[in-house]
């Protein structure tokens, strides 16, 4: 699929629509998704392989999406293992550069604890080292960081992109389209997806998938719907 129009052309992002469909989705196999769920759970055990059932979960959505029969050992799919080992490793690298300015930041607080002889010398070591202006640059950054690979796994899972690099780069070209509000519908789908540790943790298995097919339907309307109709 080519995703040059909708890079060069923009799109929509009802976050509204994303929301109800994605309900809609779960309802059309609740039990189906909620036994997913635990089983992404039990794979993500597994070394390495916690995104790649989130990717797998994805493509559950898509089956059960079309109205295809959805089976329990779908999520245990290892076809995209090594494209998701070689995502992983690309975050662990991303994360350890991003997290060097802090690591050097702390370097006075370290030494003033060691050799200081007063009470202050901590806080004027975190003052002296910019402690506080690291932090706001790192969330920031962080926040930065999560957008740009918004859309790496239904491009690797449900289109089928088996380049990592690629991949991060239609994400990047595609997200920073509508930035801002990919990052507020994180937020609420991050909401809705942890409101079911209320209900003792047990609802976790209902509002997490919740959340995965709100995402989903938020891939298929930007990547394929909107750049469709782009193409017509």
């Amino acid at each position: 699929m080519d995703f040059d129009l909708i890079i060069k052309r923009g799109y929509n992002f009802n976050i509204g629509k994303y929301v109800s469909d994605g309900f809609e989705l779960f309802k059309k196999d609740i039990g189906g998704f909620i036994v997913a769920t635990i089983l992404a759970i039990v794979m993500s055990i597994i070394p390495f392989c916690g995104l790649l059932a989130l990717g797998n979960f994805y493509k559950i959505c898509r089956k059960v999406d079309a109205g295809e029969k959805v089976q329990a050992g779908d999520i245990f799919d290892f076809t995209d293992f090594w494209v998701y080992f070689k995502f992983m490793i690309l975050l662990f690298v991303a994360i350890f550069i991003l997290m060097i300015p802090i690591q050097v930041s702390m370097v006075p607080m370290i030494m003033a604890a060691k050799y200081g002889d007063g009470t202050g010398d901590v806080g004027t070591a975190l003052f002296a080292s910019g402690m506080g202006v690291w932090m706001i640059l790192f969330i920031l950054l962080i926040f930065a960081f999560a957008i740009s690979f918004y859309f790496v796994q239904p491009l690797i899972s449900i289109y089928r992109v088996q380049s990592v690099r690629k991949a991060y780069s239609l994400s990047w070209k595609i997200a920073k389209k509508n930035f801002f509000m990919i990052l507020v519908f994180s937020l609420v789908v991050g909401v809705i997806s942890e409101l079911g540790i209320i209900a003792c943790g047990i609802g976790i298995l209902f509002t997490a998938p919740i959340g995965i097919c709100i995402k989903y339907v938020s891939f298929k309307d930007i990547l394929e719907t909107q750049n469709q109709k782009q193409g017509l």
